[in-house]
């Protein structure tokens, strides 16, 4: 990523679609199975699957490239 991510757009963006938790350091997005955590400079963390594939393809759906 070259420009930081806006935790508070994406949480607004997000809320619909599952439970959102956010603060200033990071958002955790529950979607059962998975639950992402998303930091401001745009790395992640994914839950709930060891296939980097299927982590990939939930980091672009839901927080972009």
């Amino acid at each position: 990523r070259r420009r930081p991510v806006d935790l508070d757009a994406l949480a607004l963006r997000l809320k619909p679609l599952g439970e959102v938790r956010a603060n200033g350091f990071a958002l955790r997005f529950l979607i059962p199975p998975h639950e992402l955590t998303i930091f401001p400079d745009g790395r992640a963390i994914i839950k709930g699957t060891q296939d980097p594939g299927v982590a990939r393809s939930l980091y672009s759906r839901y927080i972009g490239n």
